[in-house]
């Protein structure tokens, strides 16, 4: 006979646990009692208002034996953290019974069973006991009978085989227990989430804490996924768990986001895992096993340093690294589709100012200011990039005729329109801006180096400009030609390939055994041609090579000085030129000391040449490397005096033994005049002073003879000698006079 759910309601849960006639009770989570049936409380020999709301323990205490607790209470525990029944098949557990106040030896078989809320948290937990006390003495009775007398043993052969295979089925039940218990709690300390789903709705069947903690939620067994994780809608999971049911095939996800609700910890989450179908004996699916990890943090993490690779650290801008990538992507695309594009190359006008006025902590956030300021301007489908200090590119698919240019201006006026305030101080923001179209054909070095020499344009011109460029742009020819001899100057000096030639500086006057020798510098070419310096010097002046070049070259000419025989070492004085960014770096007094250590050879032989516009250009920092190295013992020429037509004045404070007269003044000097009184004026200045003077420029006789009236005490030309490598016999006199 059934009855309906309305019946059963009306019966009440009260009448139905009191009705029962096994024995019952209800415990919270924290193990006090809440309710007892009447069947626990006659097996017990209890009263109801002695139960309620007590500890399980404090009402029945360990007596003489202390396993009983500990078993009942390691029961409890697992029932708590599994959320699963479980079985105690026998409990030793004695009790003190009420009528008497003695302690009676009893046996249990007990069930303890968690009932869960919604959310699948243990709520209370069913105990279910039954007293098998006299079941357990007639067992031990048989045995002892057995043990005193045999023929007992064989009367009762049957009873023997009843209880003894009564207890091989409780040892089988605990090892099988125990076995259960180390194979949940495994699956449920499981470093990865896993879950077991049954049928073709994919009914959770189980779940360990990891994936219920990466859904979000506790009520899942006895549940098709699409009723517990209604989330997972539109995500592609129930599809991809109906094709793995329907084929038999796994499936395997890496990295794979799901988006799960707000209640969740992360409302985000990258997941590796694996879909893999379960099959009974005869090969039928039957379900689907759910293995993962959580991937999140590995994901981001990956996610951050890819970021950094491409991306700089103080403005956020794509870097130079990615940008040229992403111009190398766009120039495959041009050779396919024909598009063209424009590079914007840009830097700051003033950025230095800042720099030395405030600090480089200003300098760092004028240059976060403006990138956000630009990242908020670009052009959709642009990219803008720092390519290092304070240079930055704008890469731009070129829409029409003169978009690229229009976006430049706008640009420079948007950078116009700025001011940047560092405390109480207030800086203009202007930018210069080199301008290239390209498309099929180029590639990226000479985008790169055309945008960037156009922006170098722009600056000389006036600087807060744009300077585009073109084919027939003979300007920005020049400048590229230059740009050219960079990485060729650098090739040389490592392959040293910077050639030392000599011109004499002859006396004009008297004779004497003592040389003078300028050292001048050639390229010699991989094919083994020689370039003039005016080939390169200028491009080693305009990109900050000079200093590598001199020290190139002080570092040969003390190792060729200190290789010569002593008498001709003793007799010859050697003449370097030092360019005027040497004269401002801080370390080359340092470098020379080091090599004046390492090479034998007497200071006083070698002159360091300087030019007098470079002199007056800074000189108190001239004056101050001169005096410094005037104490090591070298002595200094003033190269091309009256060039810069300055006082005569400056020469009180520099240690200066020779002045070389421009040659400007000097290969006119029989037919001008006026050139032959300046030069007479700087001779008789200097012979005062105690400093003797060198004419460059002589090419003939006339003009020897004539500086030898003048005063001048040495001569320098094409007609006193023609330059040859150093060191070579080429070093004698091209046959004039004196």
């Amino acid at each position: 006979m059934t009855y309906p759910d309305s019946a059963i309601s009306q019966l009440g849960f009260e009448a139905i646990f009191n009705a029962s006639p096994n024995a019952y009770l209800l415990l919270s989570p924290e193990l006090v009692l809440t309710k007892a049936n009447n069947a626990y409380l006659r097996t017990t020999g209890r009263l109801r208002e002695g139960l309620i709301g007590r500890d399980v323990f404090e009402v029945f205490p360990g007596l003489a034996d202390l396993s009983g607790v500990e078993q009942l209470r390691a029961s409890f525990k697992r029932v708590l953290e599994e959320r699963c029944p479980d079985t105690l098949t026998l409990l030793h557990y004695p009790i003190v019974a009420t009528s008497t106040g003695k302690v009676e030896d009893r046996y249990w078989s007990a069930t303890n069973i968690p009932i869960l809320n919604a959310r699948g948290d243990v709520a209370m937990i069913l105990h279910h006991t039954t007293d098998v006390t006299e079941l357990q003495r007639f067992r031990q009775q048989l045995n002892a009978e057995a043990t005193r007398d045999p023929l007992v043993s064989g009367r009762d052969d049957l009873h023997r085989y009843v209880f003894g295979h009564a207890q091989d089925v409780q040892q089988a039940n605990e090892s099988l227990l125990a076995e259960r218990t180390h194979l949940r709690r495994l699956f449920e300390q499981a470093p990865g989430f896993v879950c077991v789903l049954r049928g073709p709705e994919h009914v959770f069947e189980l779940a360990n804490a990891a994936y219920r903690q990466i859904v979000g939620r506790q009520d899942l067994l006895g549940k098709p996924v699409r009723e517990a994780l209604p989330d997972l809608e539109g995500q592609g999971f129930y599809e991809l768990l109906d094709r793995v049911y329907t084929t038999g095939e796994p499936f395997v996800g890496q990295a794979v986001r799901i988006h799960l609700p707000e209640a969740c910890q992360h409302t985000e989450v990258y997941v590796d895992f694996v879909y893999q179908p379960i099959t009974d004996p005869e090969g039928r699916i039957t379900g689907i096993f759910v293995q993962g990890n959580d991937v999140t943090k590995a994901h981001q993490l990956a996610r951050e340093i890819q970021h950094q690779a491409s991306h700089d650290a103080l403005t956020g801008l794509v870097n130079r690294s990615e940008f040229e990538s992403r111009v190398n992507h766009w120039l495959e695309e041009a050779s396919l589709t024909g598009t063209e594009y424009a590079l914007l190359y840009f830097d700051l006008d003033q950025f230095k100012v800042v720099n030395d006025t405030c600090g480089h902590a200003a300098g760092d956030e004028l240059l976060r200011y403006l990138s956000a300021q630009l990242s908020e301007w670009t052009p959709p489908g642009s990219i803008l990039a720092r390519l290092g200090g304070d240079e930055f590119g704008l890469l731009l698919r070129v829409a029409s005729a003169g978009y690229a240019q229009h976006i430049a201006e706008e640009l420079r006026e948007l950078a116009a329109g700025l001011e940047f305030r560092w405390g109480k101080l207030r800086f203009g923001v202007q930018v210069s801006i080199g301008l290239v179209a390209f498309g099929q054909g180029y590639t990226l070095k000479e985008i790169l180096s055309t945008a960037d020499s156009a922006c170098l344009l722009a600056k000389e011109k006036g600087r807060n400009r744009v300077h585009v460029y073109s084919p027939d742009d003979d300007e920005l020819s020049s400048r590229l030609r230059e740009m050219s001899w960079i990485g060729r100057l650098r090739e040389a000096l490592n392959e040293e390939r910077l050639i030392l030639h000599a011109q004499r500086i002859a006396p004009i006057r008297a004779d004497s055994d003592q040389q003078r020798w300028e050292v001048l510098v050639r390229l010699q070419e991989v094919d083994g041609s020689l370039v003039p310096p005016m080939a390169f010097i200028p491009a080693a002046e305009r990109y900050n090579l000079m200093p590598l070049i001199d020290r190139y070259v002080v570092e040969k000419v003390f190792r060729y000085a200190e290789n010569l025989p002593v008498a001709e070492r003793d007799r010859m004085t050697l003449s370097i030129n030092l360019s005027g960014a040497t004269l401002g770096d801080n370390e080359f007094l340092a470098f020379v000391q080091e090599k004046l250590t390492q090479y034998a050879i007497s200071p006083e032989r070698i002159c360091f040449e300087i030019t007098e516009t470079m002199a007056v250009a800074n000189l108190k920092q001239t004056a101050q490397l001169l005096h410094a190295l005037r104490k090591l013992g070298f002595r200094f020429a003033l190269d091309d005096f009256g060039s810069g037509m300055s006082s005569l004045g400056y020469l009180k404070n520099l240690p200066v033994d020779f002045l070389k007269i421009d040659g400007a003044f000097v290969k006119d000097i029989v037919d001008d005049r006026v050139d032959r009184a300046m030069v007479e004026a700087i001779a008789r200045v200097a012979s005062v002073m105690g400093i003797q003077t060198v004419a460059e420029y002589v090419e003939n006789d006339r003009i020897l003879a004539l500086l030898d009236s003048l005063g001048v005490d040495f001569a320098q030309g094409f007609g006193v000698h023609r330059p040859g490598p150093l060191g070579s016999t080429a070093h004698e006199d091209a046959g004039l006079s004196g």
